[in-house]
């Protein structure tokens, strides 16, 4: 609402009205996590476990070191036993990460780890937000910080949260280190498999760079990867990654189809939903019709946004296509907050559809329900994801075009406010 508000009235905050807001979101956050999680009818975990994926990674990993341990979860006092299982395992534990996830072992209480990693989570977040100015120019990307895959995220306390945040610091403050950067991405990659189209996003930045020494050391990182990986996934009996598709709380191309197969199946559609379907496709078609001119432009302005572009544009196409919880839209926050800078009203309008209405738990809570306003939410926010797929795929393939044809780079010591002069 607040976003509307401004691209009605263009508003400025007051410096006061500025600290307001932040503390207000702060104590809010607080009442939240510390008063009101045990009765939070939104909750976004299984079976209403605060911090569920922080406690089930530790509990992976206490397994490797003590098959014979169970654990019983918070709030919702589930057990699980290691080789038996429990509530929503059938049997031994196994939470599909990659192939390190079945090697690192763990021995320290899972409750007071998960504890402590997300107070240090919340910090870091907590400093970051602080910092951020509420001008018109930061307004969209300090507001994701608290849009429902934010809370989504946060409520899990997924290991997305710290790979997402060693990313950004990575690239914002720490060009010196980048054999470190590409070490981490490689361990996270063992535990998740996205992590490598970061690595990949390196080699192609690289690649137009034109730095044959940067070239052959992200060249080499991502081959190593991938050799690992295939090699792990073919040979080793894991499975890529679980492939979620409740419509209440997924996200990617895959999800859809499985959602729409399952949940919303021929069975259940009748004129009403046809009808909707009809007024909503045709409602895009007119947002495409009035923006034909700056359709097909640009979107990414100078070198600091088109290498971030493209180092993340490989993994947020990844989880576009394929099927994941929503709380991975983090990864897309990037590259939306580049293409806010000057996206008409319509096309903001259609981010701010999708970022605040994804996942729909938000709106609905916990549902498996067919409902018609449910359907009509769920259609909606799915034509907003895809235009954003499409302004992904339309910058990357005019980057793309510009180095390979017209050999066009900035130069690297370019400055954003040298860019916008």
């Amino acid at each position: 609402m607040i976003l509307l508000i401004n691209l009605l009235f263009n508003f400025t905050f007051q410096p006061f009205q500025k600290i307001i807001i932040k503390i207000y979101i702060v104590l809010i956050f607080i009442k939240r996590y510390l008063f009101d999680i045990k009765n939070e009818k939104f909750l976004n975990s299984l079976n209403n476990d605060i911090f569920w994926d922080t406690q089930l990674f530790f509990l992976q990993l206490k397994c490797n070191f003590n098959e014979n341990f169970s654990y019983r979860f918070q709030l919702s006092q589930n057990l699980i036993d290691c080789l038996e299982g429990g509530v929503g395992y059938d049997g031994a534990v196994n939470i599909g990460f990659g192939p390190l996830s079945k090697i690192l072992e763990f021995s320290s209480d899972i409750w007071i780890s998960t504890i402590i990693i997300s107070v240090l989570v919340s910090l870091v977040i907590l400093i970051y937000f602080l910092k951020i100015d509420l001008d018109d120019k930061n307004l969209f990307m300090f507001l994701l910080l608290i849009c429902p895959s934010f809370i989504f995220l946060f409520d899990t306390m997924n290991l997305d949260i710290i790979i997402f945040i060693t990313i950004l610091f990575f690239l914002k403050y720490s060009n010196n280190l980048k054999i470190i950067f590409l070490l981490l991405l490689t361990f996270f990659s063992m535990l998740k498999l996205y992590p490598i189209a970061f690595i990949a996003g390196l080699f192609i930045f690289d690649l137009f760079n034109k730095n044959i020494r940067e070239q052959i050391i992200s060249g080499l990182f991502l081959l190593s990867n991938l050799i690992y990986i295939i090699y792990n996934y073919v040979y080793a009996d894991f499975s890529l990654t679980e492939k979620p598709y409740a419509p209440v709380r997924t996200y990617g191309l895959l999800s859809d189809y499985e959602a729409i197969r399952k949940f919303y199946s021929f069975e259940y559609l009748n004129l009403f939903h046809f009808l909707s379907f009809g007024i909503i496709s045709f409602f895009f078609i007119g947002i495409v019709v009035i923006n034909r001119k700056t359709l097909f432009k640009k979107n990414v302005i100078n070198f600091d946004d088109e290498k971030m572009f493209l180092v993340f544009f490989p993994a947020a196409l990844m989880i576009s296509l394929f099927a994941n919880y929503s709380y991975k839209l983090i990864f897309i926050y990037p590259i939306a907050t580049i293409f806010h800078k000057i996206l008409n009203n319509s096309e903001k309008v259609i981010f701010y559809i999708f970022f605040f209405t994804n996942p729909l738990i938000q709106i609905f809570g916990v549902s498996g329900s067919q409902s018609d306003i449910e359907f009509i939410f769920f259609i909606v926010n799915r034509f907003c994801g895809y235009y954003i797929i499409f302004l992904i795929l339309k910058n990357a393939s005019i980057i793309f075009t510009e180095k390979i044809f017209k050999n066009k780079l900035p130069n690297l010591h370019t400055s954003r406010d040298e860019d916008m002069q």
